[in-house]
């Protein structure tokens, strides 16, 4: 069979950094190609030059046996490769069918044929199954429906390769089981999927083969039906026995810490009861939209709530800016950790020290030493793998940056720790090296409310966990009640259930 999309010998090299060295792999019709490895193993460089985003240093990419040349992305998906980034790319001030046809608008002479779009648009919604207006604004719609809408601009322009990286990372497992009905349909069609993942569950279930790429080298490529998880792991990080990377830990919990009560506000949330103890991991799950984070933001002073309690220490205390929590040692790890978490284009040391500047400044201004020192103690104990703390931020693996993040809640002696979805988007290793920093800090006395839409993590790290449903809090179960039984039988209880 031939190929549709072809790498052959591409390295790419960054000043002092072989970011690839001689990768060649073929992509195929109709098949799911899962491209895995460490966060920094060069699968983004990768995807970015099959995409035009960078240009090889060596080699060449063909799309059906012809040499590319692209200048522009733009020219690559005119040619057929569509990307769908992690970070999704929707504009969220236009309507779903203009976000649909973005760039290849219909006209009718000079003007944009906006009904001709929104006709061609709810065509294509309705053939991939889809109840999404076509007149609703993006911004109006959830993180699920949002990636959905980037999936029908790729189903819209007859794609014939469609890159997918890390596109169930904010979804839900009911959502993952639509995208997947909608990736089926694509190979099928014929398309080329290339597929990049963390999740090693959704290589079995979506994808034919497998390549696992390490150090910025081709390690392996494999059909999925002929590995296993545990060899394709063994691969990626170079060595056996990573499989039960949570390494539950047995840690002391002690008193109440953090107690709230009836809080509501409006139709976000309503009647939310739970307690936090000192020295406890506190897993909050639920499907996306169920209010995790909005109550958390709430808590956090990063957003409002109409009713209701929260007592720290047994005090009640009412937020109204994060800045009012960060004095009572609160720490929020954001779930977007490039848009609300890092200043990207900022040094390492930068970052680690915002969150403490006020505590620290003299006389109003910066105190670079203080800042320097701590960026220096927190990059070695936490292991943030860069040449120094000026490196800037956006050049670094997505497990150093989610290192960077906790250094400066860390940096700040923050006592309670919120951290929403902690690993989305970071690789297995990177995964035990932030479990493992999690565990150090609840062992020395700190306390951490955790939010993950990943059973497994929820699984194997939680002490105990809150289940939120329809902004609504349906069940609190124990380590030994865990379950993914008891987890779905708790996310799937209406709310009329719970009111009773």
């Amino acid at each position: 069979m031939e190929a549709c999309l072809q790498v052959k010998n591409i390295s790419k090299t960054f000043p002092g950094v072989k970011a690839l060295t001689d990768i060649s792999i073929d992509f195929y019709a109709g098949e799911a190609h899962a491209l895995v490895g460490e966060n920094g193993a060069g699968k983004s460089t990768l995807i970015k030059i099959i995409a035009a985003v960078y240009t090889a240093t060596e080699g060449k990419v063909f799309l059906e046996g012809k040499e590319c040349n692209f200048k522009s992305p733009k020219e690559a998906l005119d040619a057929g490769i569509a990307v769908i980034q992690q970070e999704l790319s929707i504009a969220p001030d236009l309507t779903v069918a203009q976000n649909i046809y973005l760039g290849c608008e219909p006209h009718k002479g000079i003007r944009l044929n906006y009904k001709q779009m929104e006709e061609d648009a709810k065509k294509v919604l309705d053939e991939m199954g889809l109840n999404i207006d076509v007149k609703a604004y993006c911004r109006d719609l959830n993180a699920a429906e949002q990636q959905m809408v980037e999936i029908a601009k790729v189903v819209a322009k007859n794609a014939k390769v469609v890159i997918l990286d890390e596109p169930t990372s904010s979804l839900s497992e009911k959502e993952i089981d639509a995208l997947f009905v909608q990736v089926k349909k694509m190979k099928k069609n014929g398309t080329a999927i290339i597929y990049v993942t963390h999740r090693m569950k959704e290589l079995f279930e979506i994808c034919d083969r497998v390549t696992i790429m390490r150090d910025g080298c081709k390690v392996a490529e494999k059909m999925i039906k002929e590995t296993d998880e545990q060899e394709i792991v063994a691969n990626m990080i170079g060595r056996q026995n990573l499989t039960d990377y949570y390494n539950r830990h047995v840690h002391p919990i002690g008193e109440e810490v953090l107690r709230v009560e009836n809080l509501g506000n409006e139709k976000r949330f309503s009647k939310i009861n739970f307690h936090l103890n000192k020295g406890e991991i506190l897993g909050f799950y639920g499907l996306v939209g169920a209010g995790r984070t909005e109550v958390m933001e709430a808590i956090f002073g990063a957003s409002k709530y109409t009713e209701g309690k929260v007592y720290l220490h047994n005090k009640e205390i009412h937020f109204n800016s994060p800045s009012e929590a960060i004095k009572h040692r609160i720490g929020f790890v954001t779930e977007d950790r490039r848009r609300t978490g890092l200043l990207l284009e900022k040094p390492i040391s930068e970052n680690i020290g915002l969150p403490s500047l006020n505590a620290h400044a003299k006389r109003g201004i910066v105190n670079v030493k203080w800042e320097e020192e701590v960026s220096n103690e927190y990059k070695k104990k936490l292991d943030i793998k860069a040449p120094s703390i000026k490196t800037i931020t956006m050049t670094l693996s997505g497990g150093n940056q989610q290192k960077i993040i906790l250094a400066k809640w860390l940096a700040a002696e923050s006592e309670i720790l919120i951290l929403d979805e902690p690993t989305r988007g970071i690789d297995v290793n990177a995964k035990s090296e932030f479990y493992a920093l999690m565990y150090n800090f609840v062992e020395n006395g700190g306390s951490i409310i955790m939010i993950s839409s990943e059973m497994p993590e929820i699984i194997g790290i939680a002490d105990r966990v809150y289940i939120m449903r329809e902004g609504m809090i349906s069940g609190e179960l124990t380590a030994r009640e865990l379950s993914e039984e008891s987890l779905i039988g708790a996310a799937s209880i209406t709310s009329e259930a719970n009111s009773k």
